[in-house]
């Protein structure tokens, strides 16, 4: 057996952080040595994860950046943006390794991030030090990462349906139009009325349009896969549901190309990676079967009367969309298998 790495979770009460615990608890090569939450202090890890996890004696602590930066060489921060910064940038001094969950390190350009997020970037010199953490794109820079940003999850649901498109200079960059379906654990644990059970049970609502804060994540890697800048039209919906994310991907083709070789094309990206199915002509993606899992459904047809191009792709927004798709590029980083302790 490899040695086990070990590993610390910064700001772990809440949606993303709980799975991400319960993924790392079970992880064959991971010793958890320290879990941090200021709200959870001096209380039981394994109270608050119930029977789903191995027997653990951890307890969260309120520690500073300092203090935690003595308890493992792996750190994974699940925090506010903004917050992040503050621990990734000690602990990254210390020589540690660091798997930001944030928004912190995602974007390559300090005034985008102070357009979108409405504060000064707290560490501009690092953002060209960040690895996006999505295996698919990034698998042989993550081998070297010291400081890996991982992806949203609206980015990771939207890329991954683009991206064979985008890569053989299908569409037309200037008519990608992109509606994704969210669960509501997708805005975070907040005692906030408009996530209450009476608001959002049976209700379908759009938010942040039309300039929702993953947009130019989602500009930033479509514009590399195309190798050209790709600007987009976003919306995002609050669903009924606990969890899960649908996303309907619709943009013109340059070029009439029949649907068996854009099925092709799908298939062939996608040959050999654990976590994407490309669905046979005959079936379309749902959340259902993605549920609590680290796989991402994708679909695609052409639209012969309109000359358009219709993705799809479903995920959970808390495993690929977040904490196992984080386990994911751990697993990458350190030479694991990618599915070890996630599939």
């Amino acid at each position: 057996m490899p040695e086990k790495k070990r590993v610390a979770v910064v700001g772990a009460s809440g949606y993303t952080g709980e799975e991400l615990l319960r993924v790392l608890l079970r992880h064959p090569n991971i010793a958890l040595e320290s879990v941090t939450s200021r709200q959870q202090a001096g209380q039981s890890v394994a109270r608050l994860l119930g029977p789903s996890v191995p027997p653990t004696a951890l307890l969260f602590e309120n520690l500073d950046p300092a203090e935690v930066a003595e308890r493992a060489e792996v750190f994974f921060l699940a925090l506010p943006h903004g917050v992040a910064a503050e621990y990734a940038v000690p602990l990254l001094q210390a020589g540690k390794i660091v798997f930001d969950l944030s928004a912190d390190f995602r974007l390559k350009d300090a005034a985008v991030y102070l357009e979108y997020y409405k504060q000064e970037h707290p560490a501009p010199e690092l953002l060209a030090r960040s690895v996006y953490g999505l295996p698919e794109l990034y698998r042989d820079a993550l081998k070297q990462a010291q400081l890996v940003a991982c992806p949203g999850c609206y980015p990771t649901s939207t890329i991954l349906g683009l991206a064979p498109a985008l890569k053989h200079g299908l569409l037309q960059l200037n008519s990608i139009v992109v509606n994704s379906l969210s669960g509501i654990s997708g805005a975070g644990k907040k005692a906030d009325t408009l996530y209450s059970f009476c608001e959002r049970d049976e209700n379908l609502t759009p938010y942040s349009v039309p300039s929702h804060r993953h947009i130019p994540e989602i500009e930033q890697e479509l514009s590399r896969l195309a190798g050209q800048p790709v600007v987009i039209s976003f919306t995002p919906h609050l669903v009924p549901l606990s969890r899960g994310m649908l996303t309907t991907t619709v943009a013109s083709l340059l070029r009439p190309v029949p649907a068996a070789e854009i099925q092709n094309i799908y298939e062939s990206h996608y040959q050999g990676e654990r976590f994407v199915s490309v669905l046979p002509p005959d079936q379309l993606p749902e959340t259902k079967r993605v549920l609590r899992t680290n796989n991402c459904e994708v679909a695609v047809r052409c639209d012969a009367r309109t000359g358009r191009l219709l993705m799809f792709s479903a995920q959970d927004n808390l495993g690929k969309g977040a904490a196992t798709q984080a386990v994911q590029a751990f697993n990458a980083r350190f030479g694991f298998s990618e599915s070890t302790g996630i599939a």
